[in-house]
């Protein structure tokens, strides 16, 4: 499986030097991750070069996106079968720059960008990478909409928009022998993308927050909450970094129900279904942390309910989601998009997809390592990187003259990144390997000339 790291090697400017900059810097970026754009560089002059590719006319942002889109397409269509389209918002906090051209509020009190991020995984949560991201920075740091005005506004003048046109493009184009399944967390709970969903015959599975009526005024979240389990199922919760919560197993209910819900009241648009049947699932936890409440999904989705099968795949799927969590946590805290140095908002757009494609590389290599961990490391690096990988973590000058699995490898890229090895570390973490990686392609700056 190819990876998200040359996802911009599409790009073609019609300018050689111009096309041949962007690529050296990306991959400065990515040897570097969690660098400025002068730390990863070689020297002043490289961040200079590419600050000025970034103004020059025939720099093309769409085309970068393009490229980045094609390319995830292409790792889909290779690997076929189902594919999780994971989406959420996050904020990049940049409030700290005052002077920066175009730049608006995130939220009331932040200036910054609100990034609408897509990412494709596979059904065991492999990040194929990026197939969709939506910038905004708002003008007003709050909005002066009464809220019957913001209640009124059309969808396209609303937030809630972002996800209805993230839903469209990226199952438009999605190769034929492929199934997309659209994930969302509860910010995804609205009318609109449920029937644009049906529209465009794109599964969903998304997590409930507002209590519909059915056609015949029961309340359906209500309604389940209070239906009988039909069946107990073991679920592994990831690992909560912002809780510090480590990962965990944990036995919880289930119970589902097929509902015909009614269009909302406040909805007065006239191409819009009265009426649209959803499948609903309750998964409630028996065995929650001591001192905390128990987990509560409650899941809205098209996919089909015949048996308990169907239920526990959809609760797999929906776990999967966590994974988009971890993309913005690495885009964050290993990626630092949140020290982004630019003059212009138009500028700081590249950099943050940059950013989240060397962050979706970094997710890769670490949960390859994990559910395929007998692959030969040599698919993921080159001769160079696993050989000198082998050298500092075994401490010795003679690598093996064949590859070692890219579990060892993540392993090694771990003790780079301050892994421990202990009992009780369980595997090694995004941020170890971030750091691994960092270290690694800085010993290879040394060394390559030796092996």
């Amino acid at each position: 499986m190819s990876l998200p790291e040359n996802d911009i090697s599409l790009v073609d400017f019609g300018d050689i030097r111009l096309t041949r900059r962007l690529k050296e810097s990306v991959e400065a970026i990515r040897k570097n991750a969690g660098k400025s754009i002068l730390g990863a560089g070689k020297g002043r002059s490289q961040a200079k070069a590419f600050y000025r590719l970034l103004s020059n006319e025939k720099f093309d942002f769409a085309q970068m996106q393009e490229s980045v889109r094609d390319s995830t397409l292409s790792r889909i269509s290779e690997a076929g079968g189902t594919v999780l389209l994971i989406q959420d918002t996050t904020e990049i906090n940049l409030n700290g720059h005052k002077k920066t051209e175009g730049l608006g509020y995130s939220s009331e009190y932040v200036k910054g960008v609100r990034l609408h991020s897509c990412i494709a995984v596979s059904q065991v949560g492999i990040p194929f990478g990026l197939v969709g991201q939506e910038y905004e920075t708002r003008s007003e740091s709050k909005s002066k909409l009464s809220k019957a005005e913001k209640a009124n506004r059309s969808i396209e003048e609303k937030e809630s928009y972002r996800w209805l046109k993230m839903l469209e493009e990226t199952t438009r184009d999605m190769p034929k022998d492929v199934t997309p399944i659209t994930i969302c967390d509860r910010e995804g709970d609205f009318y609109e993308l449920y029937a644009e969903s049906k529209r465009l015959d794109a599964d969903f599975i998304i997590r409930v927050t507002h209590d519909r009526s059915s056609l015949n005024n029961e309340k359906v979240v209500s309604k389940l909450r209070k239906s009988p389990a039909f069946s107990q199922i073991s679920i592994n919760i990831p690992r909560n970094s912002r809780r510090n919560r480590p990962a965990r197993q944990t036995e919880m209910e289930i119970a589902y129900s097929i509902e015909t819900i009614k269009k909302p009241m406040y909805l007065n648009e006239d191409d819009m279904p009265e009426w649209l049947q959803v499948n609903f699932v309750r998964v409630t936890e028996l065995t929650p942390v001591a001192g905390e409440e128990p987990i509560e999904w409650i899941l809205a989705t098209s996919l089909p309910l015949f048996d308990q099968l169907d239920v526990m795949t959809i609760v797999e799927y929906y776990v999967q989601r966590w994974k988009i969590e971890r993309f913005h946590f690495v885009l964050k805290s290993g990626m630092n998009a949140e020290k982004i140095q630019q003059r212009t908002y138009e500028r700081i757009k590249p950099v943050l997809l940059i950013y989240s494609v060397v962050a979706l590389y970094i997710m890769a290599i670490t949960f390859l390592g994990r559910t395929i961990p007998d692959m030969p490391c040599d698919l993921l690096f080159d001769e160079d990187e696993w050989k000198i990988l082998y050298r500092i973590a075994n401490n010795t000058k003679t690598p093996p003259d064949t590859p070692y699995s890219i579990a060892e490898a993540i392993q090694y890229l771990g003790q780079l990144g301050g892994y421990k090895r202990s009992p009780s570390d369980g595997e090694p973490g995004l941020k170890v390997i971030w750091t691994g990686l960092t270290s690694l392609y800085f010993a290879i700056e040394l060394l390559v000339g030796q092996v």
